[in-house]
């Protein structure tokens, strides 16, 4: 008899195989945490950045008022950024008397120091007599990942006609 016993007839993973295992154990462990912490940092992102945005006033006079009628309203406003970052969009809010109106403000991109003049529509017959504006800036906190900062925006309640 032979005094080597065989167990199941194999023998043991390679030590090249082993190590090709352990790293990608890690690699795929690393991913794991950096997409855990991007996704936690998202989830408390603020925007921590003045951004300095404001209404333009002429004469004191805040430069946003809203004109027209039923459903050929508008609003109108001249929004100046500051130079600390670039906002990539507008959300415009409008609380009515009947009911709210949200909209990202199309090609409402404003760079730093510079200064945006806009007109959108606003339906009277849908959301009645406004009584606050609100305009959000939004800046890109990822490459293609927009972050609304509230904490920026601008709430005017005394709305003027044009």
């Amino acid at each position: 008899m032979d005094s080597k016993i065989k167990i199941f007839g194999k023998r043991g993973v390679s030590p090249l195989i082993a190590t090709l295992l352990l790293l990608a154990l890690a690699v795929g462990l690393g991913i794991l945490v950096m997409n855990w912490g991007r996704a936690s940092l998202e989830e408390r992102a603020r925007c921590s950045v003045d951004l300095d945005m404001k209404v333009i006033e002429l004469d004191k006079n805040p430069q946003i008022c809203i004109g027209g009628n039923g459903e050929h309203g508008y609003v109108t406003f001249i929004i100046e950024n500051g130079h600390i970052a670039e906002i990539k969009k507008l959300q415009f809010r409008a609380i009515g008397k009947k009911s709210i109106y949200v909209e990202d403000v199309p090609e409402s991109k404003i760079g730093l120091g510079s200064v945006l003049e806009k007109t959108i529509p606003y339906n009277f017959n849908l959301f009645g007599q406004p009584k606050q504006f609100k305009i959000t800036p939004k800046i890109e906190l990822f490459p293609g990942e927009e972050i609304a900062c509230p904490e920026q925006a601008i709430i005017i309640e005394n709305i003027k006609r044009c």
